[in-house]
């Protein structure tokens, strides 16, 4: 039986859940008056049949105080297994975050990078506007938010002209942290994978490689060991005409890259590249708000970094993340009380400089102060457009002698709770290698503090298992904008944001209440 009809009133013996979502009208000690379903515990999701039932179908007050008094016989009689109350803040939580105001924060955040350049970058007014506007939220929530400086050393392109052989002019964005320079003279694609000096003609200028076999700093020592003047780097992808930026420090000639479209369809001749850039110091901010209750002594730690790289808004990375988190904690927010762990909540600056802001916080702690933090939990671009929910395999459990080895101890327990948001609500997740998503975690983990997370895919390939489960292109990039002017508000996939912040908030509510499985 489905549907509304109202004056009924549907009692089956086991857990009680609430029609309409299945979140526990147990869950904040209140009851409904209206349908009720008393599903067992073990019974995924709504109730097709019923078995045993009281079917009232007269109307009137009569009705209604019959019914009140039978839920409130049966819930006295509930097992106490059914629902545990170390649940019962992640449920409510999990059931009240909402998806809508998440992406009004990214309307926001888009907004800020349109009027500003672009992007949200650290130190720059997107940034600035991203801040205010999740301080603003935080503090109508009811918190008091601190913000910590931070300062970071970041790398700016001046000039970066590339003129392809024939004349055409062709996107290049310049490597952060290389040498300046304008060269001219003949273009040629190297030979092999770029590694060795061989691979690159006699009386090459510029070079065109592709990225990958070893490290883009090697390819181009041995681009300069050839005599070249300067290389184009481009990545092999399906997103054939995405370009990433990236940093090459010790480079010792000019880097840019270009989109592997626009490498495979240049011909040798005479190119010109004209690069010019500077590295500067500058301070930006990580923003912090906290339960005012809570033990001190173990805090639970949630984050996700507001800013976003230089070459595009950052809507996906990691706005996604930050709004998710913004609504968890406001969610959060009315349930002070129940609070049993103090949770701060982190929005970081500068991790797109390699996570700067978090390795300054961690850096700054007193070991008694990182003693107290029970684990942090990170968020990375969760609602990637071709998504694949993966929760960080915190235990190397799954992904043994493969990437990085486990997290600190404790980071097991972390992956479990994560895992179960996901779980309550029948939303399938894999796990992923803590090597996979190289994020605001590591320092953390580096000082020993048990980290989790999740993300929807960066750059990897879906393959045609994960699109069969998730939906999506098999083939394709998981996020073809990554870092790209393209990662606006079109390239949010609106469910995957709101499984995942459901599944994070039932995390933080969670370890809000309890957290001796992660540390006794």
């Amino acid at each position: 039986m489905s549907g509304e009809f109202p004056g009924f009133v549907i009692v089956q013996l086991g857990r009680l859940r609430d029609h309409q979502d299945g979140a526990s009208l147990r869950t904040q000690g209140r009851m409904s008056i209206g349908w009720v379903e008393l599903l067992p515990g073990t019974f995924p999701g709504r109730a097709r049949t019923y078995s045993q039932y009281f079917c009232d179908c007269f109307r009137g007050w009569v009705v209604r105080i019959v019914a009140f008094a039978v839920v409130l016989i049966v819930l006295g009689t509930v097992p106490a297994a059914a629902e545990s109350s170390d649940d019962r803040l992640a449920r409510a939580l999990s059931g009240s975050v909402s998806t809508a105001s998440a992406l009004a924060t990214l309307a926001e955040l888009d907004a800020a990078a349109r009027r500003h350049g672009g992007n949200r970058a650290a130190g720059t007014p997107g940034f600035e506007r991203s801040r205010e506007h999740v301080e603003r939220v935080l503090r109508r929530a009811g918190y008091r938010v601190t913000a910590q400086p931070v300062p970071y050393t970041g790398f700016a392109a001046d000039v970066e002209v590339f003129t392809a052989p024939g004349g055409a002019r062709v996107r290049a964005l310049m490597g952060q942290f290389t040498p300046s320079g304008q060269v001219t003279g003949v273009l040629a694609t190297a030979a092999g994978d770029g590694c060795q000096a061989a691979h690159y003609p006699p009386g090459t200028a510029i070079a065109v490689a592709p990225t990958g076999g070893c490290p883009t700093v090697d390819k181009a020592v041995a681009a300069r060991t050839a005599g070249v003047g300067a290389v184009l780097f481009y990545d092999v992808s399906p997103a054939v005409d995405a370009v990433l930026r990236r940093r090459v420090p010790g480079a010792p000639l000019p880097v840019a890259f270009i989109s592997e479209r626009s490498a495979r369809s240049l011909t040798p001749g005479e190119a010109s590249l004209d690069l010019r850039g500077h590295a500067y110091d500058d301070v930006t901010v990580n923003v912090f708000a906290e339960t005012p209750g809570g033990r001190a002594d173990h805090v639970v730690m949630a984050g996700a970094h507001l800013d976003s790289a230089v070459d595009g808004p950052g809507v996906n990375d990691n706005g996604t993340s930050a709004a998710a988190l913004l609504e968890t904690a406001v969610r959060l927010a009315p349930h002070r009380a129940r609070v049993v762990n103090k949770v701060r909540f982190a929005f970081w600056g500068a991790e797109e400089w390699l996570n700067v802001g978090s390795i300054h916080y961690v850096g700054t702690r007193t070991p008694r102060e990182l003693a107290a933090i029970s684990l942090y939990l990170n968020w990375e671009l969760i609602a990637s457009p071709n998504y694949v929910h993966f929760v960080v395999d915190g235990d190397d459990s799954d992904h043994p002698g493969t990437g990085s080895p486990a997290g600190p101890p404790g980071s097991g327990a972390v992956e479990a709770v994560l895992s179960r948001g996901y779980d309550v609500r029948h939303v399938p997740f894999r796990t992923a290698d803590l090597d996979d998503i190289r994020s605001d975690q590591e320092p953390f983990a580096a000082a020993g503090v048990p980290v989790g997370g999740a993300f929807g895919g960066v750059r990897g390939t879906k393959t045609p298992e994960e699109a069969a489960v998730f939906g999506g292109t098999a083939g394709m990039t998981y996020d073809p904008c990554y870092h790209q002017p393209c990662d606006d508000l079109s390239n949010v996939h609106t469910g995957a944001l709101g499984e995942s912040m459901r599944a994070m908030a039932w995390a933080v509510g969670r370890f809000a209440v309890r957290d001796d499985d992660v540390r006794p």
